[in-house]
Order: C-alpha cells, then sequence, then structure tokens
C-alpha cells in the first residue's frame, strides 16, 4: 500500500515506482559525469554537476509551467557582456564627427585625439551613430543568442542572464545552436532520451506495464 503522502502526488503504484527507480538513478548522474574535484570547463566541479543536474531536469521535460519548448538553462548562462554600440578601433579621428552629429542624445564625446566615445548611461541604442560613421568604425554587439534571434524574443533578466519571451518566441532553435555554453536547449529533442530510459528501467525490473 502506498502511504498517504505518496499517494498525494502519484495516482497509481506504477507511477510511484518509476519515480523511485529514476530519482535513485538520476541523483547519481552529476557525479559519474563529474568525477573527482578538478574542474574541466567551469569555474567549480560543483557548478558543473549542478549543470548536469539541471540537463537531466531539461531531458525529463524541464520546468513545467513553461509549455515552451526553447528553455534556459540560468545557472549554464555565462552573462556574457553586453556592449551595445561600441567604438572600434578604425576609428579614424576624422574632422567630421558625422557620429557625434547624428546621436540626439549627445551620448558621443570626442577626446583630444579626435576619437570617439560612447557613453553609456546617454545611450539609447538607436544605431544612428552606426550609420553615419563613414568607416564603419562602430558596432553593435549582442550576445549570440540575440544576435541569433531575429525577432527579438531575448532580453536579459535582473541577473543578466538569457531570458526568453514565450509571446514572441516562434521555437525556431537558432538560439540553441548559437549559445557557446550550451544554456538554452530545444526540450522535445530529449524527451526521445526519456522514453528510451523508462522503456529500458520497465525491462530491468520486468515491469511490463512501463513499457
Amino acid at each position: 500500500m502506498l502511504s498517504t503522502k505518496n499517494m498525494r502526488k502519484f495516482d497509481t503504484r506504477t507511477q510511484y515506482f518509476r519515480y523511485e527507480v529514476l530519482r535513485e538513478e538520476i541523483l547519481d548522474i552529476p557525479m559519474k559525469i563529474i568525477p573527482g574535484k578538478k574542474p574541466t570547463m567551469r569555474c567549480c566541479v560543483f557548478k558543473e554537476r549542478a549543470i548536469v543536474s539541471e540537463q537531466v531536469k531539461m531531458a525529463m521535460g524541464g520546468n513545467p509551467d513553461n509549455d515552451n519548448v526553447i528553455e534556459v538553462m540560468e545557472i549554464a548562462c555565462d552573462e556574457c557582456p553586453v556592449g551595445g554600440y561600441e567604438v572600434g578601433q578604425h576609428c579614424r579621428g576624422c574632422l567630421a564627427h558625422r557620429c557625434a552629429d547624428a546621436c540626439k542624445f549627445g551620448a558621443i564625446t570626442i577626446d583630444e585625439h579626435q576619437k570617439a566615445h560612447i557613453d553609456k548611461s546617454k545611450c539609447k541604442e538607436c544605431g544612428a551613430c552606426a550609420k553615419a560613421c563613414p568607416y564603419s568604425a562602430i558596432s553593435d554587439f549582442k550576445r549570440p543568442c540575440q544576435q541569433a534571434c531575429k525577432i527579438g524574443a531575448i532580453t536579459m533578466n535582473e541577473d543578466q542572464e538569457a531570458k526568453i519571451d514565450n509571446d514572441k518566441c516562434i521555437a525556431c532553435g537558432a538560439c540553441v545552436y548559437q549559445c557557446p555554453f550550451g544554456a538554452i536547449n530545444e526540450k522535445s529533442c530529449n524527451r526521445g532520451t526519456v522514453y528510451l530510459r523508462e522503456a529500458w528501467t520497465g525491462h530491468q525490473r520486468n515491469q511490463g506495464a512501463w513499457l
């Protein structure tokens, strides 16, 4: 008999057994994949294991409250620098200063060498300066995920981690392939793994009802 506490979670004994088996196996996955004490890709093994745990959760369907098949693993997001519009080394220090004239917000100043500089506190990211520069010395630096999203569905949350606007997102997957840290996942690609694991577990436990 299932306890009253367990019955609140599961409708059938089969569901309960499935949960117990997967829980026992899943808890060991991070330690098996990231053994020892020396990190290989991140700052420490603890973050690496935490990311693996999130990847496992993603493979099991991710956040149940998120209907979008594209989902961000916040802990894996490296909080890439957000540069916005910046003046590069190709600035020639010309005398026309068309970039400064094009800016309606007074965000561009010219130093003693006639080089342009952008005041981020005043810049509105309108891009007028970049269009006015005859040397294309002003570029808009965006995160790879933002650059990949052509409909503007990706922004940053208060912790500078990638955030997807589900109302805009069309689940094209462009951001998934462009994120250098694998922090954005397409959950539909992982569901087959879950089904195979459940089938194999059922075979091992001789629980035909699981298949």
